[in-house]
């Protein structure tokens, strides 16, 4: 199968997930992740604010936060580049384009990438190797050769593959969590 077709059925196989089920998967997601070390030890972490039935990260973002962690999500460049902006919580997003919700810059509070600690990373697929297969717009594989934080992959089982077709820039997850385990590569 090639890359197309798994993105293809998997993407379609999660838009298909009722939102109960959405919620229930992602809160065992969250309760798996802050178990991990990495996590615990953050103190600024960078974290994608979910859309199209992606693992939900409405539950991370604010308990990050209560918890004094500093939390950037993602705000794109009109370069093609990705950077992520601190945000004091969720009523600091505002709706921009392909449905995606980015922070209201006033002021933009821009993290360096040699600041964040663990970053939280959205795929349509990943295999136990690390591999990852994203939306396809490159951002997140450009911005992650630009740090050294602890990737983290959040994703349903069923999004976990045998093989994902690695291309040369492709950059691996160090962990993935599902709601039935954690995948430590």
């Amino acid at each position: 199968m090639t890359k197309l077709d798994l993105k293809r059925r998997l993407h379609a196989e999660r838009i298909r997930m009722p939102e109960r089920v959405i919620r229930e998967k992602s809160l065992c997601i969250y309760r798996r992740l802050v178990d991990v070390p990495a996590y615990q030890l953050a103190r600024c972490i960078a974290c994608y604010v979910s859309i199209k039935n992606e693992v939900d990260t409405r539950t991370v973002i604010p308990k990050s936060i209560g918890n004094g962690k500093r939390v950037g999500v993602p705000i794109t460049r009109e370069e093609g580049d990705m950077d992520f902006q601190a945000i004091a919580g969720l009523s600091d997003l505002r709706p921009v384009h392909y449905g995606l919700r980015e922070p209201v810059p006033n002021p933009p509070m821009v993290l360096l990438p040699h600041t964040i600690d663990l970053i939280l990373v959205p795929g349509i697929a990943f295999d136990r190797l690390g591999h990852r297969i994203g939306s396809g717009g490159g951002y997140y594989d450009r911005f992650l050769v630009r740090t050294e934080a602890v990737r983290i992959g959040l994703s349903y089982g069923f999004q976990i593959i045998d093989r994902v077709p690695a291309e040369p820039h492709d950059v691996k997850m160090d962990l993935i969590i599902t709601e039935n385990e954690v995948i430590r590569i």
